[in-house]
């Protein structure tokens, strides 16, 4: 049981890490295998994340959509900077780190969707997920920064820019849930 703990905490120490920003994708092995877990984990935090507020089919299609724009967007971005042998490592930071701040965005998001906007219940949580958001940006600007080799602001630049990509893919799949 221990030996399993110890496991997991090998795996998830890293992420967590570079979640606080003491961390960057190079720390990371270049791992085909951390790959498809963290990407995996992704895929399966966004579905449930999106369940929060669309079908389990939608939902389903949401995760899978999400996950293929983080790694069509990261690869492609790397490529063109010549950064090809850092894609495995950049994604895998991407999808791990998702994986996580997705996790802890679960009961906040459903504690939104089940508020009474009406009666101005949500507020809070609403801050909560702004926070989460950009912390989420934070972490991913860290992550662009290491991996391209660019200033920290350039980074979020680049974060900002993915995240309104894969914010308006959503809204063009799923208008009513925007």
């Amino acid at each position: 049981m221990l030996s399993r703990l110890s496991s997991l905490r090998a795996i998830f120490d890293p992420f967590i890490r570079i979640c606080l920003l003491r961390q960057g994708p190079q720390d990371l092995p270049t791992s085909g295998i951390l790959l498809a877990i963290t990407l995996t984990a992704h895929t399966v935090m966004s579905i449930l994340l999106s369940s929060v507020s669309l079908s389990a089919a939608r939902a389903l299609l949401s995760g899978v959509v999400d996950t293929v724009l983080l790694v069509v967007l990261t690869g492609a971005l790397l490529m063109v900077q010549r950064r090809n042998t850092r894609v495995i490592q950049t994604v895998t930071a991407l999808a791990g780190t998702g994986a996580i701040i997705t996790l802890i965005a679960l009961p906040v998001s459903g504690w939104l969707h089940g508020a009474d906007q009406a009666a101005g219940e949500g507020g809070f949580a609403l801050l909560l997920l702004l926070i989460l958001t950009g912390w989420s940006l934070a972490v991913a600007g860290h992550i662009f920064r290491h991996a391209l080799s660019v200033p920290y602001f350039l980074g979020l630049v680049l974060a900002a820019v993915f995240y309104w990509i894969s914010i308006s893919v959503f809204r063009a799949l799923f208008p009513l849930a925007a």
